[in-house]
């Protein structure tokens, strides 16, 4: 599945560009046509309304992303609709804007699904094969400008197709899907196996449910919406506001579609490239990667300043200052999305739904209100700013403790269970009485010893992941540990 899971966000991203960044006359500028704009607010308006209409109808939704024919069905009409505006036939603009409303609707099934299987990955895969994913889009985009413009629409209409065909059958779904009470297939490691044994051995009991995409919804229950992960999808849609109104700034500015195209492929590549080194040597499978997202935002606003100040200077200076920043909240994202819906209690596929909502909602805020005030890019870059700078403080909260969620390598617990000279267990059982951790502590403890981060432990022990959040906090102050290495540190040296 892991090649699968690549070309299938792949063709779907490769998608967003040749339709959203190209038309048929390959890079159209805003300044002399304004369809691409009107189509892409079109599919965005029309994708925010399916989004909410999914999370608010959630326990019926689960039934249809778990049918194949359902999907397929999607990847075809997003087929059609892409072929109203993405052939050189010069379509009138209400076609063009019903074939957008089309994809609006059906690219929500096909990027929910593989943005749900996406966070059946660990931590560092989801850096990989988002990278990855993102690389190849590229490719395609960037490959499509050589082409004529029938071939190039082509493609495009193409991609949808590609992104519905690599959907597994119909018994695969289910059970990546977790439907019907059928387990969800995740990665095996040894971690996970030593942890499961360890948990029959503590009688810890186990997850009441199957642990899948759509898990934790039942065709009878639809989840509280207080659960929903609402501040980081105000954080998002912050940040896609900002990135919406600098994707028009730049759209007006950008009068001459080939400078500085080099270093714009050069770069996008790079940015690819680099994010593949991080995952490459990404440590902690369990670590959460919301707080390199929040180090990206002061990033995104120096980079905006810039664009503000020396945009009509240096239009060849914006389009790739422009694309590193694009490509970059892109993956980021992306990847933030999979790991909320891998970190969390909420059911996969409305993590994607209340993200997806947030970024379409943001970018089509940010497009609209840029458009309105296309000479105003000062005003607007101080308030992006400012507002960016909030989101920073209220996007994610205390980060303290989810460092202990990034389990023990495999060496780290050879080392630990050399230096006790026992096995991981009865030395949890030892260190759990030496510092006087309650049952539910040393439940959790173990758990995360064994290679599991808070979702886990959240669906196993049937607890909030607030609750988890209050006991860790209980054994740190017990151990007398602040930080990981301590923690690790100290298992080293109990006896």
């Amino acid at each position: 599945m892991r090649v699968t899971q690549v070309l299938g966000l792949c063709f779907y991203w490769a998608w967003v560009y040749l339709s959203f960044n190209t038309t048929s006359s390959i890079n159209l500028s805003i300044s002399s046509d304004q369809s691409l704009l009107w189509v892409h607010l079109a599919s965005m308006l029309v994708g925010v309304v399916t989004y909410a209409l999914i999370i608010i109808f959630s326990r019926d939704a689960v039934k249809r992303f778990s049918s194949r024919k359902a999907l397929s069905l999607a990847g075809a009409l997003m087929a059609l609709g892409t072929a109203c505006y993405a052939l050189p036939l010069h379509a009138p603009l209400p076609v063009m804007m019903l074939g957008a409303a089309v994809t609006g609707i059906t690219s929500c099934w096909i990027v929910i699904y593989w943005g749900a299987l996406f966070s059946q990955l660990s931590a560092r895969n989801i850096v990989l094969f988002t990278a990855a994913a993102f690389f190849c889009a590229n490719a395609i985009y960037f490959g499509s400008l050589l082409l004529p413009a029938g071939a190039a629409g082509f493609v495009e209409i193409l991609m949808p197709l590609c992104a519905a065909l690599l959907i597994p059958d119909a018994a695969m779904v289910r059970g990546f899907l977790g439907d019907e009470g059928e387990p969800a297939v995740v990665e095996s490691t040894p971690a996970t196996q030593a942890s499961m044994a360890l948990a029959t051995e503590s009688r810890i009991p186990r997850p009441t449910h199957a642990v899948g995409l759509f898990s934790g919804i039942s065709a009878h229950q639809m989840i509280s919406p207080a659960r929903l992960p609402w501040r980081i999808a105000l954080g998002l849609f912050v940040v896609m506001f900002v990135y919406g109104g600098v994707r028009v700034y730049i759209g007006v500015s950008d009068a001459y579609v080939n400078d500085g195209l080099l270093p714009t492929v050069l770069l996008t590549f790079g940015v690819a490239i680099l994010f593949s080194i991080w995952g490459i040597f990404f440590q902690g499978d369990n670590a959460s990667l919301g707080i390199v997202y929040k180090i990206s935002l002061p990033l995104l606003a120096t980079a905006l300043l810039l664009m503000a100040i020396f945009g009509k200077e240096y239009v060849g200076f914006m389009a790739p200052l422009a694309t590193v920043c694009d490509i970059t909240i892109e993956i980021l994202s992306w990847m933030l999305l999979a790991d909320i819906a891998r970190t969390t209690c909420v059911p996969a596929f409305l993590a994607f739904a209340v993200g997806r909502l947030a970024v379409q909602a943001g970018m089509f805020g940010g497009q609209l209100t840029a458009w309105m005030l296309v000479g105003y890019i000062v005003p607007f870059a101080v308030v992006s700013i400012f507002a960016l700078m909030l989101a920073m403080g209220f996007m994610f909260e205390d980060q303290d403790t989810l460092l202990v969620f990034e389990a023990p390598t495999s060496h780290e617990r050879d080392a630990v269970e050399r230096l006790a000279g026992r096995s991981m267990g009865e030395h949890l059982e030892a260190v759990a009485a030496e510092y006087s951790l309650t049952q539910r502590e040393k439940e959790i403890f173990m758990l995360w010893a064994t290679g599991h981060g808070s979702k886990y432990i959240q669906d196993t022990l049937v607890i909030s992941g607030a609750t988890v959040k209050t006991h860790v906090r209980h054994i740190y102050e017990k151990c007398g540990v602040h930080n990981r290495a301590e923690v690790i540190a100290m298992l080293e040296q109990a006896r």
